[in-house]
């Protein structure tokens, strides 16, 4: 980024700087960040490539725990989204890793906009890396929006269940969103995941020709039922066998959080890294289904 762009922008937003730029930040721990906003400032701004405490290369997963490997979404880093959850875990003495993906060009501020698929390898070959550095055999995986709907392409079309033992899907496109304009990827220029979004997208079809989830894999999924980005909200559910799908409003009644605001709301970071821990959350141990 230039040095005009970082100026223009510092301009731009510098009314908010005070309150967006906070963070949360116990003695010896990583810092969170409080908002979105602060997260993007502290990337186009001040440079920040990664939260706190992600892709810490020396990090050795304690026992009976696995690293953990963030996916972002579309339009976002994974800076953008998260900014709080990826220092919250690693503030739970897990080893969290992550990359940016999907870029249309070099130095983009917002990415996941390639083809789902393409992106899908890439975690793959990620996830790789991850195992080799740490010397664990399965990784957990967590994904967000698109990036829920990488992690289960990975998993069933990339045979990423021989290197996963859980994943924790956080309102996942899964069978697509509302809000997409077309499945044709010939007729977008930039977004092709957007693309692959459509619930009649070619992406969609192959990943829901027979069920979507696989043997091996711990699945929960989380949805937050102010979501207005992938939609309809129950879509983002796979009813299937074995899957815990909950809402955020069932354990938290009358909690209002949005989209990309689960990231960063305390209630849901703490539902989340229990899941991501294989712990019981509540209000049962049972599944919670849709409606």
């Amino acid at each position: 980024m230039t040095s005009f762009k970082a100026l223009l922008l510092a301009c731009v937003l510098a009314p908010l700087a005070l309150s967006a730029c906070s963070t949360s930040q116990a003695p010896g721990q990583y810092s969170i960040k409080t908002n979105w906003t602060s997260s993007f400032i502290s990337k186009v701004v001040g440079g920040q490539a990664m939260p706190d405490g992600v892709n810490n290369w020396s990090c050795q997963p304690s026992a009976g725990q696995n690293p953990v490997v963030l996916i972002h979404g579309t339009f976002s880093t994974t800076m953008y989204s998260y900014g709080a959850l990826g220092p919250a875990l690693a503030n739970e003495s897990l080893c969290v890793y992550s990359m940016d993906f999907g870029a249309a060009k070099a130095g983009d501020w917002f990415q996941g906009v390639g083809a789902v698929d393409d992106s899908a390898q890439r975690i793959a070959d990620f996830v790789i890396s991850v195992k080799t550095a740490t010397g664990r055999d399965k990784v957990t995986l967590i994904g967000h929006s698109q990036g829920g709907l990488i992690g289960f392409y990975y998993l069933k079309m990339l045979e990423g269940s021989k290197h996963v033992d859980r994943f924790v899907a956080l309102a996942p496109s899964v069978n697509g969103t509302s809000i997409a304009k077309t499945p044709d990827r010939k007729l977008v220029e930039y977004c092709l995941a957007c693309a692959d979004q459509h619930p009649k997208s070619e992406l969609m079809r192959r990943l829901q020709n027979g069920p979507i989830t696989v043997p091996g894999v711990q699945y929960s999924i989380v949805v937050t039922k102010n979501d207005l980005v992938v939609l309809p909200v129950e879509k983002q559910f796979v009813q299937e066998p074995g899957v815990h799908n909950v809402y955020i409003q069932d354990v938290f009644p009358g909690k209002r959080v949005s989209h990309s605001g689960m990231l960063y709301d305390r209630d849901s970071i703490g539902l989340i890294t229990r899941l991501v821990k294989g712990e019981q959350t509540q209000p049962s141990t049972q599944q919670v289904q849709a409606r």
